[in-house]
């Protein structure tokens, strides 16, 4: 982002522009958009509209595609800024499609979380039985906090139960470039074909992970839905990213050779080492870790270390890692029904991130 002339200010930079997206900003995303998530069905520049983060495209489409009191169902433990973003403003009902810790429940031969068409069936037909408008279903893929990729086939099943019932589907790819075990097969749903429903069909994608760069506030909004699209753009005034800004993020997507052969492969990389040293350091302190292949998390059941499994408990051991200066975040706090579970960032630098686990044995060893 310091190259010479990356963010040279020009005449066309003084002027008004489409503010949904520079044209040079949807190319760019388009052709790196078609290159990484969907090489066999090319992502076209008029189906992307530039917003100023993920979570600007999040209230586009609370605003856009429910009205107050709406449902939009999401799979939990969650990221909680969906619970937030749909409904302070807009108002939404954001619903959990209840998933849980089976080594507690007994439901068959599930593994911990699992997700599946049936348990959005049945949340979906459990709302509609009081009378609520279930309008949209919400998928993070890779999942956020477990950091589980989801297969084309689960994520096709999704598609067809919110089909069947009339519901959006909304696939959040936050994380889609930074998927680090290499034997993890990753199908984003701008490539797959064919889509059950292509209209209410949508796309989030953004700078802020994959690229590192939650400061300079670039996401995009993928649909094929005409009328949606005309609609974010009478409206994108107040989530318009300043043309300077989409100039260099333009040029920075539009270095082919350095960021697909330099930058995301040594971000995969560095992913990679710090998920698996993050991982020996909790297993060898008696944590029980999910299997995770993308993100920049760990979700590991500390049950263990609870005099009673309770959310009162988890609180509580919460605290103690806060007095030991090491933030991990709760479940509860992601909306987990099952107690003892924590979500561990590990996409720090080296030395951040020794300094947390030390701080983390240190807080264990004292209980």
């Amino acid at each position: 982002m310091n190259e010479p002339g990356l963010f040279q200010f020009g005449s066309k930079e003084q002027h008004y522009f489409p503010m949904w997206g520079t044209t040079e900003m949807c190319e760019a995303l388009a052709s790196c958009l078609t290159r990484h998530l969907a090489p066999d069905l090319p992502v076209l520049p008029e189906n992307v509209l530039v917003v100023n983060g993920g979570v600007a495209a999040m209230e586009v489409l609370a605003c856009c595609l429910l009205d107050p009191g709406d449902v939009l169902l999401t799979p939990s433990p969650c990221y909680t800024r969906i619970i937030v973003n749909f409904s302070e403003r807009f108002k939404v009902n954001v619903v959990d499609v209840l998933l849980r810790d089976t080594n507690e429940i007994s439901v068959g031969e599930r593994s911990a979380f699992e997700l599946n068409g049936d348990l959005l069936e049945d949340t979906i037909m459990e709302q509609k039985a009081t009378g609520r408008v279930v309008k949209a279903f919400y998928l993070v893929n890779p999942n956020n906090p477990l950091g589980e990729v989801y297969s084309p086939q689960l994520v096709l099943q999704l598609m067809e139960v919110c089909h069947r019932h009339g519901l959006h589907f909304i696939s959040d790819e936050a994380y889609a470039m930074s998927i680090y075990e290499p034997q993890t097969p990753f199908q984003s749903v701008l490539n797959l074909s064919p889509l059950p429903d292509p209209q209410k069909t949508h796309v989030i994608w953004s700078f802020s992970k994959d690229m590192n760069l939650a400061g300079i506030r670039i996401g995009a909004l993928i649909s094929q839905n005409k009328d949606l699209l005309h609609v974010v753009k009478n409206t994108s005034v107040y989530t318009a990213v300043p043309a300077i800004v989409q100039k260099a993020a333009a040029s920075l997507l539009n270095d082919t050779v350095w960021l697909d052969e330099e930058f995301l492969p040594t971000h995969r990389q560095r992913l990679r080492e710090a998920a698996h040293k993050t991982q020996n350091a909790l297993i060898s302190l008696g944590a029980k870790v999910q299997p995770a292949q993308a993100g920049f998390f760990l979700w590991a059941n500390l049950r263990c270390f609870l005099p009673k499994v309770n959310h009162d408990e988890e609180l509580a051991l919460f605290k103690r890692f806060m007095a030991h200066k090491v933030y991990l975040t709760p479940g509860s706090e992601m909306r987990c029904a099952d107690p003892g579970w924590f979500r561990i960032v590990f996409s720090s630098a080296p030395h951040v991130l020794e300094e947390g686990l030390s701080r983390i044995a240190d807080t264990i060893k004292e209980l």
